[in-house]
Formats: structure tokens, C-alpha cells, sequence
């Protein structure tokens, strides 16, 4: 569980980074950016496709993980469940990524740790074709390749967290919730046990009217029918909304969710 306010810094920050500005982590240089050799880090939205350990390749969890690192030395991201802030220094050829400021929502996975530990240090930075490979002292390594931005529209969201109140938590493990804004003015998907279809508007002032709530009947374990229960609570009003390059928050009131957009295929 995390306070709402690092929670709503955090969620905006969960994908990209020009919007808003890190907070905490500890440094790595003096953050400036020129690059002696390697491959261009910088203005891209990186997502990792595989991150090897101990010679053991493991891929990142549903919602995807991936970083930005920006033109001033600030990375901002996530490893598929926290999210994270902080600086990097790419003077002399090398990737140093200093201390990381993290959310601290449970994920029940251990890949988002296993990143951290090859990710914070001192890093190489190989182009391999299209893709980049960051490798650290030990060996182990993060495979890189670019991702676009997300529309709002067309694109499958997969909720990551649930907002209520001062806190944020991160889903059940078998809640898959998604949601997918279409251009013919609805919005349809999964609330982490029923099906969901409704009416969707979006207005150019950052909010979209969502109508009442129509729901598949099934029943559903205590925790899956807990997360259904807050995102029903989105429906039948007006909800504010956010997309930073892969990221999505909807907020009402004191109420909201996150969302990354969905890996091709999923």
C-alpha cells in the first residue's frame, strides 16, 4: 500500500516521462547526457523484452515493463508493477544508474526485483539491431527495443492498480482487469471477474462520461469480486483521464485505477 499522493505522482510517471518530474531516488553524476560510444539512450521509450539472470531469461510480467531516460539524466518507468525515478549519468560509454526511488506496491512477482538488481550500477549499452542490450559487471543483462506511444483509443489497458481513498493497491494475481475505449463511443472489457460493456465520451478537457455499467453475471472469488466492486464504481459518471506514452490513470474523486497498455499479442 502506498499513500494516494506518491501513488498519483507515481501512476503518471508509470510509463513515460516528460510530464512530470521524479522525486527522490539518489544520483548517478551529475546527470549530464553526452555519450562517448554506444547507441542513442536518450528521448525513447524503451521496453524490456527479456532480462536474463543468472543465465535464466525470464520475460516481464502482463502490462509490460519499460523506461525513459530523458535529455537532463532522469530515467522514469516501471519493471511491470512499481514504478521508479531517479538519475543516470552516459558520460564515458557507460549506463550509471544511480539509487532508484520506488513505489512500494506488493506485485507477487519477483522480476521487478531481479531488473533492480541488474538495473542500479554501472551498465554496458550494446546495439543489437533494432534492440539494445544493457549488461551489467556480473553478466547478467536487460534486453531493450522501442515501443510507441499508446493511443487511448483502440488500445487494451490492463489494469495494474486499484485507488481507494489515501491508498493504491496492486491487483489479485488471478484479476486480469482490462478495459478498451473503441471509436464507435464504447468501452469494453474486464472488471477482474465479469465482463464489462458501456457508453464512453471522451472530451478534449481530459474526462470522459462513462455510462452505466452493463455486466456479464458470474460469481468470482472474495478478492476478484473486490477489484470488480472499485472499478464499478468508475461507471455511470464522469472520470478524469491521463495517458502518458503507455500509462493510463482514470480518477473520480478520491477513487481511480492504473493501466499499462497491453503487449502486442495480449
Amino acid at each position: 500500500m502506498i499513500s494516494s499522493a506518491a501513488a498519483l505522482a507515481a501512476l503518471g510517471l508509470l510509463a513515460a516521462c516528460g510530464d512530470e518530474k521524479a522525486t527522490g531516488g539518489g544520483g548517478a553524476g551529475s546527470g549530464q547526457t553526452s555519450v562517448a560510444t554506444g547507441p542513442e539512450l536518450t528521448g525513447v521509450q524503451w521496453g524490456v523484452e527479456s532480462l536474463t539472470v543468472g543465465g535464466k531469461k525470464a520475460q516481464p510480467p502482463r502490462g509490460g515493463a519499460y523506461f525513459e531516460i530523458s535529455k537532463d539524466g532522469r530515467v522514469q518507468g516501471t519493471f511491470g508493477c512499481n514504478s521508479f525515478s531517479g538519475k543516470v549519468d552516459l558520460t564515458g560509454g557507460t549506463v550509471k544508474v544511480g539509487s532508484l526511488a520506488r513505489t512500494e506496491m506488493y506485485c507477487g512477482d519477483d522480476f521487478e526485483d531481479r531488473a533492480f538488481s541488474v538495473f542500479e550500477g554501472e551498465l554496458k549499452a550494446k546495439a543489437n539491431g533494432d534492440k539494445v542490450e544493457l549488461t551489467g559487471a556480473k553478466g547478467d543483462s536487460i534486453t531493450l527495443e522501442r515501443v510507441e506511444p499508446a493511443p487511448l483509443t483502440g488500445t487494451k489497458w490492463q489494469v495494474t492498480a486499484v485507488l481507494k481513498g489515501d491508498t493504491a493497491a496492486s491487483l489479485p494475481k488471478d484479476a486480469k482487469a482490462h478495459l478498451t475505449f473503441g471509436k464507435d463511443g464504447r468501452v469494453t472489457g474486464n472488471l477482474g471477474c465479469n465482463n464489462v460493456n458501456a457508453k464512453a465520451t471522451v472530451h478534449k478537457n481530459g474526462t470522459i462520461a462513462l455510462g452505466p455499467a452493463g455486466t456479464t453475471r458470474k460469481m468470482c472469488p472474495d478478492a476478484q469480486m473486490k477489484t470488480e466492486r472499485a472499478l464499478l464504481q468508475l461507471f455511470d459518471g464522469t472520470v478524469d483521464y491521463k495517458v502518458t506514452h503507455r500509462a493510463l490513470t482514470l480518477t473520480k474523486g478520491g477513487s481511480g485505477i492504473s493501466a499499462n497498455a497491453a503487449p502486442s499479442g495480449q
